[in-house]
């Protein structure tokens, strides 16, 4: 508390010329809770004076408060975050119960196409029940909300204006990040971030471009969380409802990421960012129609973006369109001649077409680029081991193996040439 030995605060009653030596701590105490040596005399505060402390005293309440509060909506974000995890399953339940791929159709047994279309034919009742029983649930959870803010008085009181100069100077120095952000340097530009909501902790821009940082440097927790702060500012912020959906989806949380893109989407319907996000989400969840639909919308507003490019091609590729799929990996390609990942579909395309020499061609110009490309060498191993080159393609679903143990149809391969040259 010493550093605080220091601080005069004025007795709040202007009839008295001493400043503030006493804070007063206790619970059903009335008065001005700041006061002086002069407000005793007059019988201020003298029934409860075990519950008096020293003017320093005060900060270190503050603080104790201050992270005893911060403990507290950690708590309450992990709870929310509990029920939040059960609703993305409720919705990946769903999805799984009545969406199936053309390309998932075909694989599926007489028995369990007609016990897909039973569930089917039953939706529109799931449908009215689950509705209704939502809406009755949120309903009763927001009237609780409302009830306790008003019964607690939250949000009367505005305990602190950022003065001037502090919003001056967090807005300069969100220049100097932004500018840092622009030239991919992530980590000083959050360095300078925290500089500016030093000054202003509710800068909204602040928030949400240390959040894109964070997200930029793979951080992915981590930027959810100052996401969250950025809409604790600005509940409607589409750009901090994209930079968490976007983060969601690199740590392939793909239905949560569905969820907080249409957010960003229903306010901002023609971010191209978002729409892809959403679209290559889908990708991942393997709707691949439904990806193709979302690209083209990001294709729309812009024709040169590398990644819907890519996104459509491989959800065609998917779908089995080899042909079509190779036209927009090109289209790709052509954006960035060095996307690994279009050239890796372009190469399987041709590897379905058995056009095993271009295939051959396109995927060593991916392993070039980046030597562990993790697809582009398992799919070499597959188009040698089309081509019977048994010995060769071990070779590289070896490689592949290297970087990623646990990937079961690589395995499976493998045991596959195994079998056939004992």
């Amino acid at each position: 508390m010493n550093q605080f030995e220091n601080i005069t605060v004025k007795c709040p009653n202007p009839e008295h010329t001493k400043n503030v030596k006493y804070v007063c701590f206790d619970e059903s105490c009335k008065e001005q809770r700041l006061y002086c040596h002069e407000c005793i005399k007059i019988g201020k505060h003298v029934t409860h004076l075990q519950h008096q402390e020293e003017l320093p005293f005060l900060f270190e309440h503050i603080s104790r408060i201050e992270k005893e509060s911060d403990d507290l909506i950690n708590r309450i974000n992990k709870q929310m975050d509990l029920i939040q995890n059960d609703f993305f399953l409720l919705i990946g339940g769903i999805r799984s119960e009545y969406q199936i791929s053309k390309q998932q159709l075909h694989n599926l047994n007489l028995e369990q196409i007609n016990s897909f279309l039973s569930q089917s034919i039953h939706f529109k009742q799931f449908e009215l029940t689950i509705e209704k029983l939502l809406q009755e649930l949120i309903k009763e959870f927001q009237d609780q909300i409302t009830k306790l803010k008003n019964d607690l008085n939250l949000f009367a009181l505005d305990y602190y204006q950022i003065s001037k100069s502090n919003i001056e100077k967090s807005e300069e120095l969100f220049k100097i990040g932004y500018k840092l952000y622009r030239d991919d340097k992530y980590e000083e530009a959050i360095e300078i971030f925290d500089q500016a909501l030093n000054f202003n902790s509710n800068h909204q821009l602040s928030l949400v471009t240390k959040a894109e940082s964070l997200k930029m440097l793979h951080q992915y927790n981590e930027a959810i969380i100052w996401a969250d702060k950025a809409l604790q500012v600005n509940s409607n912020h589409y750009i901090s409802f994209y930079t968490k959906a976007d983060s969601l989806r690199g740590l392939n949380q793909y239905n949560e990421a569905i969820l907080w893109i249409d957010k960003a989407l229903q306010i901002n319907p023609k971010d191209f960012y978002s729409l892809f996000t959403k679209a290559d989400s889908l990708r991942m969840l393997e709707q691949y129609t439904e990806a193709i639909i979302w690209a083209e919308k990001a294709l729309q507003i812009n024709p040169q973006h590398c990644f819907s490019l890519y996104t459509k091609a491989d959800s065609l590729r998917m779908l089995d369109k080899y042909s079509e799929a190779i036209i927009w990996a090109n289209k790709a390609l052509s954006v960035n001649p060095k996307h690994c990942n279009s050239l890796y579909t372009k190469g399987n395309s041709l590897r379905q077409l058995k056009k095993y020499k271009e295939a051959m061609e396109v995927i060593e110009q991916s392993l070039k680029i980046n030597a562990n490309h993790f697809d582009s060498l398992r799919i070499k191993g597959e188009c040698l081991h089309d081509q019977k080159q048994y010995q060769q393609a071990l070779v590289f679903y070896d490689k592949a193996l290297e970087i990623n143990s646990n990937h079961q149809w690589t395995q499976n391969r493998k045991s596959i040439v195994f079998l056939t040259i004992r």
